[in-house]
């Protein structure tokens, strides 16, 4: 018989223990629990499921999303490195161990990001590697209203630059060459996945200059009445990168960033107005480091699920040493 037990005073995030569930019965048990989970994810934003040891399966996390009425979303487009575990269950990213990922909402340089962000630890590290969330509810509060005001009206777009595969390891901070991100082999169905979403595109050789969509920096919640700090104009940009790299001690890669930034400032990904003007360094720190101040640690042991609400809550990544597994499912709330 499986046990259901409720806890939130730990890690502010609401908390349900799970107990003598049985193999056989998992499913079962998330279709009956659904409604009280996807209730609390949505008045919190952050849940963890804890003990469910099954979850470690991608074929078992996969039906265990679908038992709580989360339909899956597919990743193209998306900027973390990051390779497919089995059907729609990814890696959470290949980034390196010795970074930090700093708190980001999933895909929120697109106008339609997903709405959910599940993990399923399936091996914790054995050094660091907590993970970090952060309600981003409260940025409206804590941003100059100012600043908010001019983003508002000028609106957001990201610029990236995709290498070819075959130059990905020449490409400073985040790797991803544009048939990674595409999920393309050919230049022809890159072009096809962009035009289909709307997405504006130059080839600079081989590699591809991809313009994302413009968005507001706020979001209507698809479920409330609430308009919530929802994009990446922290994350990206040379000055972000370059101080991400500091807190991290990767003095090379913060080398390598100052270096291009001087040199080859094309190469590097740039966080822009939305007719193209870059966002001025002084306000990409002072958005960076107004987001990491909303930064917590939470802590996931094998078999434990976080799902998190991707307009409500960021997420991200201590540093580690040794493995560290952990699965993820992105999708929507679908109509249960």
């Amino acid at each position: 018989m499986a046990i259901l037990i409720s806890q939130c005073e730990d890690e502010n995030v609401f908390n349900f223990i799970v107990k003598g569930l049985p193999a056989a019965g998992i499913q079962h048990f998330f279709t009956e629990s659904a409604a009280q989970i996807r209730t609390q994810l949505l008045d919190r934003g952050a849940v963890i499921i804890r003990g469910v040891e099954e979850s470690r399966d991608p074929d078992v996390f996969e039906r265990i999303m679908a038992s709580l009425g989360f339909p899956t979303r597919d990743y193209i487009g998306g900027s973390s490195p990051r390779s497919s575990v089995k059907g729609k269950v990814m890696e959470a990213t290949r980034t390196p161990p010795s970074w930090s990922i700093i708190l980001h909402q999933e895909m929120t340089y697109v106008k339609h990001p997903p709405e959910i962000i599940a993990f399923s630890c399936v091996e914790p590290a054995p050094k660091g590697g907590f993970s970090t969330i952060g309600d981003m509810r409260r940025i409206k509060h804590l941003i100059d209203p100012t600043t908010l005001q001019l983003l508002t009206k000028r609106g957001l777009k990201l610029r990236r630059t995709l290498p070819d595969e075959k130059r990905v390891h020449l490409k400073p901070g985040i790797k991803k060459s544009w048939q990674e991100a595409l999920s393309a082999i050919t230049k022809e169905e890159a072009e096809f996945a962009c035009r289909s979403r709307g997405w504006d595109f130059e080839w600079w050789n081989d590699d591809l200059i991809l313009w994302q969509d413009c968005i507001s920096p706020m979001r209507q919640h698809p479920l409330k009445s609430e308009l919530i700090w929802c994009n990446q104009a922290h994350f990206w940009g040379a000055a972000a990168m370059i101080e991400w790299a500091r807190i991290d001690s990767r003095y090379d890669d913060e080398n390598e960033l100052t270096k291009a930034t001087q040199t080859n400032p094309e190469l590097l990904e740039s966080m822009c107005y939305g007719d193209g003007d870059p966002l001025p360094e002084e306000l990409t720190l002072n958005l960076f480091n107004l987001v990491q101040g909303v930064e917590q640690d939470v802590s996931l042991h094998s078999g434990d699920i976080l799902l998190l609400d991707n307009l409500q809550f960021a997420h991200g990544r201590r540093a580690f040493s040794g493995k560290r597994e952990i699965n993820v499912i992105i999708a929507n709330w679908g109509e249960n």
